[in-house]
């Protein structure tokens, strides 16, 4: 299985299919001979749940 992966040189931006296998290793950008580290793990496309409010936080408005 691959991933795609951006390359992150500014100049460059090339995606990037790498194999599954190099997730947290070094690779190189065929286009512009750039080094970087593979994501380890997708980052989560979730948001973050928002903190609930205590009761002493919550007021009544009048």
């Amino acid at each position: 299985m691959t991933i795609t992966v951006l390359c992150p040189n500014l100049k460059c931006r090339k995606v990037l299919a790498v194999p599954d296998h190099t997730r947290g290793k070094k690779v190189r950008c065929k286009y512009c001979t750039t080094t970087f580290v593979v994501p380890a793990k997708r980052p989560s496309r979730a948001p973050a749940p928002l903190p609930q409010p205590s009761d002493e936080e919550i007021k009544t408005v009048e």
